[in-house]
């Protein structure tokens, strides 16, 4: 494998411009605008299904209500069915999905970690994808990927989070508030968690202390929460004219900050992955529990139109703040950190022929991975 960063280089020498890149980035918008466009036409075809299953419940609410009419004491079982089979068949399916959702992202979160734990096949993907992406980074790119990285940074994700909480107080949606608190607060707790419990150090790293720790990317957590909860804000009672612009967005932005994190070194491609999943699984147990409870509230509570005005005016104002104050600075980090990674790499390279076994230990301060030579990088 001494060949593969060389021809990978090569090969990022005659395909990674911007043009190409804009390129891809359109493709993949498209792509995903297309998807989710079959999302109504998957609906269509499954509401003959939908209408029989509604009819079943019908049938059974109407039979459980009169056995529990009969009753001097109904059963508290009898009283909680009974009031599932109230709502309508539509909420019920959208909850089994969501149900579905987050034991698939928890299993995929406890998968990632064992993985990451036994240092086996996702450990050498990620070295993989790591030593590939170090070959093609550009100035031009670096620039780019500071810039999208930026906004799922804390300054940014700290600026949506405030300025919507503070437009669904003034709302007077409480519940709304609490909730969008809870999903930011406590997406940030389960990160700083799993970082201090699994003390992964990163393949490069800008920070010291806790946020030293690779796994889960908190960027990639961040942004799925932020943006995913707040487009479910948005397109809650919406149509799907609505719907498929936001969740497209949506997507290529959490995505994009997710591309920025691996391009850049700062983490590892089980920890984007991870930090999707965690998000992921936050927003289908918080959003469950508030379509299923709290819903039925007011259609102007969260006023739709204008608390997007309001996040999107956020995200302008404190990225503004940040590409000002902060760019340059930012960007000379991250390349320092780059390169560092890159004379790690090549030290290890040589450890390697001589027979040592390269890992990542402690971070010298935070800012590089460590060498050592008996056992293999978390």
């Amino acid at each position: 494998m001494p060949e593969l960063p060389a021809r990978v280089g090569a090969i990022a020498d005659a395909w990674v411009t911007p043009g190409t890149v804009l390129g891809l980035l359109g493709l993949f918008t498209l792509a995903t605008v297309l998807l989710l466009c079959l999302v109504p036409l998957l609906v269509a075809l499954l509401r003959p299904l939908v209408r029989w299953l509604d009819g079943m419940r019908v049938w059974g609410a109407g039979a459980l209500s009169a056995r529990v009419a009969a009753r001097h004491r109904p059963r508290r079982l009898s009283t909680l069915t009974l009031r599932v089979l109230e709502r309508d068949i539509a909420e019920l399916l959208l909850v089994l999905v969501a149900g579905a959702a987050l034991l698939a992202c928890g299993a995929a979160l406890f998968w990632l970690a064992a993985e990451v734990v036994e240092g086996e096949e996702v450990v050498h993907l990620d070295q993989l994808v790591f030593a590939q992406l170090r070959a093609w980074r550009r100035d031009w790119l670096d620039v780019a990927m500071v810039a999208v990285t930026e906004l799922g940074g804390a300054r940014i994700s700290v600026s949506v989070g405030v300025a919507v909480f503070a437009w669904l107080w003034w709302r007077r949606a409480w519940v709304t508030a609490l909730y969008w608190a809870a999903a930011l607060l406590g997406a940030r707790a389960c990160v700083m968690a799993l970082k201090l419990g699994m003390a992964r150090v990163r393949p490069a790293s800008i920070y010291s202390g806790l946020e030293s720790y690779s796994f889960p990317s908190g960027h990639a957590t961040a942004s799925m929460v932020t943006y995913g909860f707040l487009a479910f804000l948005l397109c809650l009672r919406q149509p799907w004219r609505v719907r498929i612009p936001v969740l497209a967005l949506t997507a290529v932005a959490v995505a994009a900050i997710g591309v920025s994190r691996l391009y850049l070194g700062m983490h590892w491609l089980s920890d984007v992955a991870a930090g999707y999943a965690l998000g992921l699984a936050w927003i289908a147990l918080l959003g469950t529990a508030y379509h299923t409870l709290h819903v039925p509230a007011p259609r102007d509570a969260v006023a739709p139109w204008r608390l997007g005005a309001v996040a999107a005016a956020a995200v302008v104002a404190a990225f503004g703040y940040v590409a000002w104050f902060r760019m340059p600075d930012t960007l000379e980090r991250y390349r320092e950190a780059g390169a560092a990674a890159a004379t790690v790499g090549a030290q290890q390279a040589l450890l390697a022929t001589a027979g040592a076994i390269p890992a990542a230990g402690r971070s010298c301060d935070g800012r590089c991975p460590a060498l050592q030579s008996d056992s293999p990088p978390r």
